[in-house]
């Protein structure tokens, strides 16, 4: 296989193109991860990996068969564990049937999320809330509480969505006013209530 000396460590280059690399005797090399692309589980291809001469820790450039393409940055430990990866899979994604700037809006925020910023990740999924209920119907000024209220009020006024949509008033509340930070699983729950409450809105059949 192609091999370059890289200062910091001897690297290897599989080609993708099977008529280049078959003639060569390059055999593929895969790994299993989540891509940073797509988010979903993959046994991707690995384009180019490096081990470093500090720690002997291999650095591997890998793409997913997803349709972005993008390459995912790997690094593996003992037993070929992955102990880094870049970018971080994103686990949410914002649905089609949404308005496009709430989509946007949602995507900030599951990048956030995906990069372990979660302070970030919770003022965003205030703000998509308080948006959305301007775009359904309330008026602009208004406290982030009084926003709650419109939603579980007058957009989805079952028990449940009640009950889930007034968590997020404790969540960030204190960041957005001190210097306080919110927690991995707050931040999780913040984006998990929002994508219910847009698909509610915006995604479920009118009949």
């Amino acid at each position: 296989m192609p091999r370059a000396n890289m200062g910091s460590g001897l690297a290897c280059f599989y080609p993708i193109d099977k008529d280049e690399a078959a003639p060569r005797g390059i055999v593929p090399q895969h790994i299993h991860f989540p891509c940073g692309s797509c988010g979903k589980e993959t046994q991707g291809r690995v384009l180019c990996s490096l081990i470093r001469k500090t720690d002997k820790q291999e650095i591997l450039w890998c793409v997913c068969s997803c349709q972005q393409q993008e390459p995912t940055v790997l690094m593996t430990g003992v037993g070929d564990k992955v102990v880094y990866q870049t970018p971080i899979a994103k686990e949410f994604s914002a649905s089609d049937s949404w308005p496009r700037e709430l989509g946007q809006l949602y995507d900030e925020a599951a990048a956030a999320y995906s990069a372990g910023a979660h302070t970030a990740c919770a003022m965003v999924c205030r703000k998509l809330l308080m948006t959305t209920a301007c775009k359904e119907g309330d008026t602009d000024g208004k406290s982030f509480v009084s926003y709650v209220n419109y939603i579980t009020d007058s957009v989805l006024t079952f028990p449940k969505a009640k009950a889930a949509i007034e968590k997020i008033k404790n969540i960030g509340n204190e960041a957005n006013h001190h210097v306080a930070f919110v927690s991995p699983d707050d931040s999780r729950k913040a984006l998990t209530i929002i994508t219910y409450m847009l698909n509610a809105i915006y995604s479920l059949p009118a009949g």
